[in-house]
């Protein structure tokens, strides 16, 4: 008798460290940046607290893969950074991936990290290799804890920007974004081979994770551009054109920009504009949020056409500025994300135009969770029904919003 309850309590505390072990391993969060004095309160983290926990936490490695750094002093992107700096001190290997054409432009704060044992810098020359940029936002820490979203390494894009991303803790997803990183390294060196080693993540052979919060998820990634394509791994275009093209009630979509115009190619890119119409002629209900920063020569006519749809509705979104004064590049809703029916969600660094698709480095979380939908839509709804958006007026002579 006592042999047998002896060996239910081993079995039964065995089996009590195999679940827990199981959930530990298992984490997923939205991460959403709020522009400060926005009436915005949606109940998901930050990425400030998420990035300086999973910084904090790293004990091997982080690799970080980001179109550019840009840091003010006193600001939140310096706690960031001072956190890389910390774990690079305490043995873990930093790399760090920044796109090679705007660094040589643009803000090159990246350089705060140079020259410091165990950090390693690459500027990857997306414009030779592809024709675009590295556009893609994430980095992951341990091989197993991965941050996807359309906030940069930017500490606007932590205060001043309206952005929505992820966290997933697993390991194998987070070894298919490794992959990818390897492969873009190598690429900054001049290496090309689109094969890579281990058993991907992809829309043949999804995750399925558990989440305290929101149960079980099943989701895989999906990159740009076509000419860095990576064999196993899915495209972004095709799995966005899947979607939409399998859509039964309604997408909701809130977008940075959209344009038909093919950068450097002498045609319209009408294929996601003609999915968003075939899906609206079948009864979709479609809402589309469009930043104000959408509104450019290139684009406002199209996004006008593509109002006048039956089924289709879209607004402009403005944040206004802060009470501080102007601050250039900041003060937009950045945001690429879009919902489908009651179950699939889709999170990006993709905005939706040609070269987006074809010329740069980009990438996408695709989820299938209902109570994931359900918390987007909330998000999508609150921004909708706020006082920071307004339909599109197909009479109005809209002017380009000041960047800069």
């Amino acid at each position: 008798m006592m042999k047998k309850l002896f060996r239910s309590a081993l079995l039964f505390f065995i089996a009590l460290q195999i679940t827990t072990f199981c959930f530990a391993q298992d984490e997923f969060e939205l991460v959403e940046s709020i522009p400060t004095e926005t009436t915005f309160d949606h109940g998901i983290s930050g990425p400030l607290e998420v990035w300086l926990k999973m910084i904090n936490d790293a004990k091997q490695s982080i690799d970080i893969e980001t179109f550019y750094f840009a840091n003010e002093k006193g600001e939140p992107l310096d706690e960031v950074m001072t956190a890389i700096r910390n774990a690079a001190s305490r043995g873990v290997t930093v790399r760090i991936i920044v796109d090679s054409s705007f660094y040589a432009k643009n803000d090159k704060s990246v350089d705060e990290l140079n020259g410091i044992e165990n950090i390693s810098i690459f500027k990857i020359p997306l414009g030779n290799l592809a024709g675009g940029v590295m556009h893609a936002k994430y980095f992951i820490v341990d091989d197993e804890n991965l941050f996807i979203g359309s906030q940069n390494m930017d500490w606007r894009a932590i205060k001043h920007i309206h952005e929505m991303g992820v966290r997933v803790k697993n390991k194998k997803l987070a070894e298919t974004f490794r992959e990818i990183f390897n492969y873009d390294v190598q690429l900054c060196g001049g290496v090309f081979t689109n094969e890579i080693n281990s058993n991907v993540v992809n829309a043949n052979n999804p995750l399925v994770i558990n989440s305290d919060e929101y149960g079980k998820i099943t989701l895989y990634p999906a990159f740009s551009p076509y000419k860095l394509s990576v064999f196993g791994l899915n495209s972004e275009e095709e799995e966005l054109l899947k979607i939409i093209g399998n859509a039964k009630d309604r997408l909701l979509i809130q977008m940075y920009s959209y344009s038909l115009k093919a950068r450097n190619e002498k045609k319209y890119y009408d294929s996601l504009d003609n999915a968003l119409r075939d899906a609206a002629s079948r009864g979709v209900k479609i809402k589309i949020i469009f930043s104000d920063w959408a509104i450019r020569d290139d684009a406002i006519d199209f996004i006008k056409n593509l109002s006048i749809v039956p089924n289709i509705e879209i607004k402009f979104s403005t944040i206004p500025q802060y009470s501080g004064g102007f601050i250039p590049f900041a003060r937009v809703d950045h945001c690429k994300y879009f919902v489908c029916d009651d179950n699939i969600s889709w999170i990006s660094t993709s905005n939706w135009d040609w070269g987006y698709f074809y010329n740069s480095r980009n990438a996408t979380l695709i989820i299938d969770n209902s109570k994931v939908n359900e918390k987007l839509s909330s998000v999508f709804n609150s921004v909708w029904n706020s006082p920071y958006v307004s339909p599109v007026d197909i009479n109005k002579k809209y002017e380009p919003v000041k960047r800069n």
